[in-house]
């Protein structure tokens, strides 16, 4: 872990006014009509899932004194400046904040898609490029945020003074792609083929679209106020007329350059989420963002189509073969990482890990792979007594063995001979029964990691969690919620010198709870998509033309 990488360098930049001349003051009406919550408050709401608060900034116009008041009273972070020239509200506030990388962000558009969020930061923590512009293609109007570097921000030229470019933040880096790098990447939570839903409009200039955007709160607000895409998607195909409402709401639009340059193509598949859990889509989500920026079509599948064998392939799925002739294997016990077409994303004991003397002390170098995201160091201080439990898809009974058994531990439980733990957090699997368990059945992937940084023990099973935890030095134990789980979390404990408990069944005969870090010296290092990336530039380019 390398420990260098900050999310204190991005900030969400909001632009907000209360003088739109279609639909004045429409940032502090409520959504939906009646409710405490404003266009400002679901934009705040859905970035504290990404950013801490004091990287998210709403930039308002000198004048804007109601929304000043508002915003005072929310407590929220705001920067005054230009009304008329919106650019320079952008580099006066970089400058001060010490902004290197900016997600801009406008008031009018209150569902950010926040996955789309998630996969840009990962995205920036892997571009070098000194003037960048980056964001998502194909989501609907209003759902996606766009990136860019200060330095692009602050470029300057005499072709980049005109007046658009004042109103238009980055209208002067998407005008110059030969000076400013242009990433527009696939998302890699959804697929193309529903190239229909950037015609859809989750945006608000007029009244219809107000009207729109309350339909939909009242439809996901009670039960899943943080929607997305696919939401979005499932609502469309059940009730395609509700969008209708604000179809023929005009939007302004630019002519911009494109580029002709093609693109490699490579499927990645991926084990079902329902079989395999979600560590195999997760972590090939990430990857699929990664090769993007390094110039490759990418598409995520979970079924093979034989008519695309032609098609360099990735395969995240454990033991099964497919007819590709050109075809890269990760985690695949027929395919060892001794050739250039394969590497484990998880160590297992049928490639042994070679120990090597270094200053007289034993080192195990590990490779692995995890989203950028779980490098960042957040300046978080672990709490005392704090346990994260990783339950996953566990059943309610297994659910409940691991409760009872943590309990044990607990400082509340007078019978408990060796309390350990202030506070335990389980994430996944079913609803406790204690109180004393604090349970989370869902959480977004910046939120889990912000959960890890704050917890001194994480518990979990041998899988993507305990390499991450690993990597940040928590204490780590394993449980072994299946057959297979088990010789692994052994493996780990025999070679890793990972700490395992035991089954889920055994857990009522074992009497103490491991409080140690693992005990061997090991350099975890996150190299393993580098691999896949140098095999794909090693492919001869001819295999890519159509």
């Amino acid at each position: 872990m390398s420990g260098t990488l900050s999310t204190h360098e991005s900030f969400a930049f909001i632009q907000a006014r209360l003088g739109s001349t279609r639909f004045p003051k429409k940032i502090l009406k409520p959504i939906p009509e009646g409710s405490n919550s404003t266009f400002l408050d679901h934009i705040h709401r859905r970035l504290k899932t990404i950013f801490d608060e004091t990287q998210i900034i709403f930039l308002i116009p000198e004048s804007d004194e109601e929304s000043i008041q508002f915003l005072k009273t929310r407590g929220y972070q705001y920067f005054l400046g230009s009304e008329m020239d919106v650019r320079d509200r952008f580099r006066k506030a970089a400058k001060q904040f010490g902004a290197k990388h900016i997600f801009r962000l406008t008031a009018d558009n209150p569902f950010v898609d926040i996955d789309s969020i998630r996969y840009l930061y990962e995205a920036i923590l892997e571009i070098k490029d000194k003037y960048y512009s980056l964001s998502m293609t194909g989501l609907p109007l209003g759902m996606g945020v766009e990136c860019f570097s200060a330095e692009s921000l602050f470029y300057q030229s005499n072709d980049t003074d005109l007046e658009r470019h004042k109103e238009h933040v980055s209208l002067h880096i998407k005008e110059f792609p030969e000076i400013h790098k242009q990433y527009r990447l696939t998302p890699p939570h959804f697929q193309q083929e529903f190239g229909f839903l950037s015609q859809l409009r989750i945006t608000v200039d007029e009244e219809k679209d107000y009207q729109l955007i309350c339909e939909i709160a009242n439809i996901f607000g009670e039960t899943n106020p943080f929607f997305g895409v696919a939401e979005i998607l499932s609502l469309y195909k059940s009730n395609p007329k509700l969008f209708v409402i604000n179809s023929e709401v005009a939007q302004i639009a630019f002519d911009l350059p494109k580029s002709e340059k093609p693109k490699r193509k490579v499927n990645i598949l991926y084990g079902n989420p329902n079989e395999y859990g979600y560590g195999h889509y997760e972590r090939c989500k990430s990857l699929s963002i990664y090769l993007q920026l390094y110039g490759y079509d990418v598409k995520l599948i979970s079924s093979f189509d034989s008519s695309e064998r032609q098609i360099p392939h990735i395969f995240d799925i454990r033991e099964k073969e497919f007819p590709v002739s050109n075809s890269y294997y990760i985690d695949n016990l027929n395919h060892p990482p001794n050739h250039t077409n394969a590497c484990y994303f998880l160590p297992h004991p049928s490639y042994p890990i070679s120990e090597t003397s270094l200053e007289k002390t034993f080192s195990i170098k590990l490779s692995y792979y995890s989203s950028p995201l779980s490098e960042v160091d957040r300046g978080t201080k672990p709490i005392p007594g704090k346990i994260l439990v990783y339950a996953g898809q566990l059943d309610e009974v297994q659910s409940k063995e691991i409760d009872t058994f943590l309990l044990r531990f607990s400082h509340h439980r007078v019978e408990s001979k060796n309390p350990l733990f202030q506070s335990i957090l389980r994430i996944g699997g079913q609803k406790p029964n204690d109180p004393e368990i604090q349970y989370v059945e869902r959480i977004s992937y910046p939120e889990f990691l912000r959960e890890m940084d704050s917890s001194e023990w994480i518990c979990t099973y041998f899988g993507q969690t305990m390499m991450e935890a690993c990597a940040k030095g928590k204490k780590v134990c394993l449980l072994g919620i299946s057959e297979i789980h088990a010789k692994l979390g052994q493996f780990a404990a025999s070679t890793l010198g990972i700490p395992y408990l035991a089954t889920l069944s055994e857990l009522k005969s074992v009497e103490r709870f491991p409080n140690q870090t693992v005990s061997k010296q090991i350099n975890y290092v996150r190299d393993a998509h580098t691999q896949i990336l140098n095999w794909l530039n090693s492919i001869d380019s001819k295999i890519y033309e159509k």
